[in-house]
């Protein structure tokens, strides 16, 4: 008899187990972030999971970054010749630097140049004296020569100059010229609304070179029968309105022409600098982040570890209203998240 009673009862703890397990497994099918749920409890014996859930960070925080290339001065020649008058760029020279050229001749007459250089300026004094500027970026071949036409012979006095790191859209943040006669002449200022130019300044007059200021870079300086010309460099900060340079030649009042030229340097690379306070979920696994602008959100990225307080995002457009989103997780379960703007004005 109390065989037959034990034999009765094993069935039914076969079935109790059976379907413990069969609602263990729909459990975990049902919700699926049970299963995170349980491996990160155990996984933590300190059972951190004392909020029920993963904790978001705090104070998420975007700072723009603004990382800006200086212009750097590769080197500068010069040369006098009858027309023709070819200029080498100076052998420091590298493919991509800006190439500004200065001829200054005899009269009024309209000189050509080697088709791939691009016209700036010219100008005239008293129809005895021009200074005509060209420009180009180096590709490795890049000697200009320029020419008077037949009826108008005589000398060719310039230089050249060479820059990296000038912006290659818009090289020419601002121009500015003057022409009279006298022995001093104050080059134009020019307005700028872009920071970290170089002012380049180029003078020509008849019978002799200006001299160079002091606190200017000389680049050239050269006569030649008829015309001198001066070439002179400083870096300005800006924005704004440079400053006012005197050049002086006592007892030469003669026509002059000047000119005043200030370089855009390549746009500073705009970034964001993100912070935030970490979340208290210290077994959590890591963070995404969220960034979105205009409509068009970027493929989400994870940080790791959850200790992480910082990062940085871009390249980001100047003006562009950007959004961030950062949240906690580990595996399928999320924390809520936290959200920054900024629109950078680099």
């Amino acid at each position: 008899m109390t065989r037959s009673r034990r034999a009765r009862r094993l069935p039914r703890r076969a079935l109790a187990a059976a379907v413990g397990a069969l609602a263990l497994l729909a459990l975990l099918v049902v919700f699926p972030g049970a299963s995170a749920r349980f491996t990160a409890v155990t996984a933590n014996p300190a059972g951190a999971w004392a909020t029920g859930d993963v904790a978001a960070p705090t104070g998420l925080t975007a700072v723009q970054t603004c990382t800006r290339t200086s212009i750097t001065f590769r080197g500068a020649t010069h040369r006098t010749s009858q027309s023709p008058l070819t200029l080498s760029p100076p052998g420091t020279t590298q493919v991509g630097d800006l190439l500004v050229a200065q001829v200054a001749y005899y009269g009024a007459s309209t000189i050509s140049a080697t088709s791939d250089w691009t016209h700036l300026l010219t100008d005239t004094s008293g129809g005895l004296v021009t200074s005509a500027v060209y420009y180009k970026f180096a590709t490795g071949t890049d000697a200009v020569t320029f020419t008077r036409p037949e009826s108008s012979p005589g000398d060719m006095v310039g230089g050249i100059v060479a820059y990296g790191g000038v912006d290659r859209t818009s090289p020419v943040a601002a121009s500015g010229r003057a022409t009279g006669t006298g022995d001093t002449v104050t080059a134009p200022t020019v307005t700028t609304t872009v920071e970290d130019t170089v002012v380049l300044y180029l003078l020509a007059k008849r019978v002799a070179p200006f001299p160079t200021p002091g606190g200017l870079r000389e680049l050239w300086k050269a006569p030649s029968d008829s015309e001198g010309v001066t070439a002179a460099d400083e870096s300005f900060v800006g924005p704004g309105t440079t400053p006012p340079r005197t050049f002086s030649l006592a007892g030469s009042t003669t026509e002059y022409v000047a000119q005043t030229i200030a370089l855009r340097p390549v746009a500073p690379q705009v970034g964001a600098a993100l912070s935030w306070t970490a979340s208290p979920s210290t077994w959590a696994t890591g963070y995404r982040l969220e960034r979105s602008s205009g409509g068009t959100t970027e493929p989400l990225r994870s940080i790791t570890p959850i200790s992480t307080t910082s990062t940085t995002e871009g390249p980001l457009v100047n003006g562009t209203a950007y959004s961030f989103r950062l949240w906690a997780y580990r595996g399928t379960w999320t924390s809520t998240a936290v959200t920054a703007s900024l629109t950078p004005s680099c």
